[in-house]
């Protein structure tokens, strides 16, 4: 056994035994590690491993990276969990969960694992080809779901168009005028900050940024958006026109504005862009109250982003055949998945999107022989919040079987 790895055998068995609780945090880890994270944190990331994967069993296999780090493969009943380690001085240094596989895992079986899911959920895989798409899986495609931040695929599209066409460029610079609340960074930034447009359009796709999206919105207008929402093919443009922002979707979910959001809701497309512009800053960050966020799902059928896999998997396909090579490295900052899965592809592209009720995950993905996938998955419960690292889950077991060749065996 090469030397290199006889330093991993010792710390891979420790990390084995801390999962089956034989080895006490104190004894394996540094002083330096159980100062950043504390015994009590520890202990709820190790129940919820079992929780997800259920038992440990086995180290799989360890595979050095260097003389101090090194990954490690250790098996659980349901699946081979893959963990980046530290060493200092024969101990722990360093622990990371970065990827997970489940062994004889079938798209049959993640179909009806999403199934089962609770609440509603829909699901698209398509291969792409130069002559079009061919669905390889599938279930309630074509139905309609709230997408959540998903939508802001959509502000990308128009800007992808717009500098190709070359009506804008990446580095036109323009101010932070939209402050919204998190996700995001930018809203404790400063008001009207000069920000590129690739900048923006970055921060809103690779963290969701709430306040670049909303900055971009109004730069580009709701005649530009509507556009956009029709050419991707949307099925039901009028459940996107006019493209809300993250501010006046939050505004339209307060009780305090029921009044407001039932004139919206009974409203045609032109009838509601109205009521925007009118609202003044009634839908503004500084009247918004975020608790509504906090008492699980609210208003997710009536006041959210509303599209289909189906309808996004056209927009991610066109986005994929037509967009410029910065738009592309755009989607792939923010892979969605545990890096070793990510690893396992060419391209990944991602964007997703969460709120209580909510939440949905979009891939576009090419692996080493140039095959090309779009992904599209989404599930919506109005009664409860929804378990989203058991959904990243999913999508990640999805993902790991499409790259390792199982997309020929399902049709839906």
């Amino acid at each position: 056994m090469p030397a290199t790895q006889t330093t991993f055998d010792q710390p891979a068995r420790d990390v084995l035994a801390l999962l089956q609780g034989t080895a006490e945090p104190a004894a394996i880890f540094t002083p330096s590690f159980l100062t950043a994270v504390p015994v009590d944190q520890l202990a709820q990331v190790l129940a919820q491993l079992k929780t997800q994967f259920g038992a440990p069993i086995a180290v799989e296999a360890i595979q050095p990276m260097d003389v101090r780090s090194a990954k490690v493969d250790i098996r659980f009943d349901k699946a081979i969990v893959t963990f980046t380690i530290g060493v200092q001085d024969g101990k722990l240094a360093g622990l990371f969960v970065t990827g997970s596989r489940t062994q004889g895992d079938t798209l049959e079986q993640i179909t009806a694992d999403i199934a089962a899911l609770p609440g509603r959920s829909g699901f698209v895989v398509q291969k792409l080809s130069d002559s079009g798409a061919e669905t390889i899986a599938g279930r309630n495609a074509d139905q309609r779901f709230a997408i959540a931040s998903v939508f802001k695929l959509y502000v990308l599209a128009e800007i992808d168009r717009a500098v190709r066409a070359g009506e804008r460029r990446w580095d036109e610079v323009l101010p932070l005028s939209q402050k919204s609340h998190p996700s995001g960074i930018t809203q404790d930034w400063p008001d009207n900050a000069p920000m590129t447009l690739q900048t923006l359009a970055t921060l809103m796709i690779s963290i969701s940024d709430n306040s670049a999206t909303d900055t971009l919105i109004a730069a580009i207008g709701q005649e530009k958006l509507a556009a956009i929402i029709r050419a991707s093919g949307h099925a039901r443009p009028s459940d996107m026109v006019p493209l809300l922002s993250t501010q006046q979707v939050t505004g339209l979910k307060m009780p305090a504005n029921a009044a407001l959001r039932d004139r919206f809701l009974a409203a045609d497309d032109t009838g509601q862009t109205r009521i925007l512009a009118e609202s003044g800053d009634v839908l503004r960050l500084p009247r918004l109250d975020l608790s509504v966020y906090t008492g699980g799902p609210n208003q997710i059928d009536t006041v959210e982003w509303f599209a289909s896999p189906q309808d996004v998997a056209r927009l991610l396909a066109m986005l994929e055949r037509d967009s410029d090579p910065v738009t592309r490295a755009i989607l792939k900052v923010n892979a969605g998945i545990p890096p070793v899965n990510a690893g396992r592809w060419a391209y990944l592209g991602y964007k997703g999107g969460s709120e209580p009720g909510v939440m949905a995950m979009s891939f576009v993905a090419r692996n080493a022989q140039n095959e090309r996938y779009i992904i599209s998955a989404v599930v919506n419960d109005s009664a409860a919040d929804i378990d989203q690292p058991g959904f990243v889950t999913l999508m990640t077991r999805l993902l790991d079987q499409l790259a390792a060749g199982g997309a020929a065996a399902t049709r839906p």
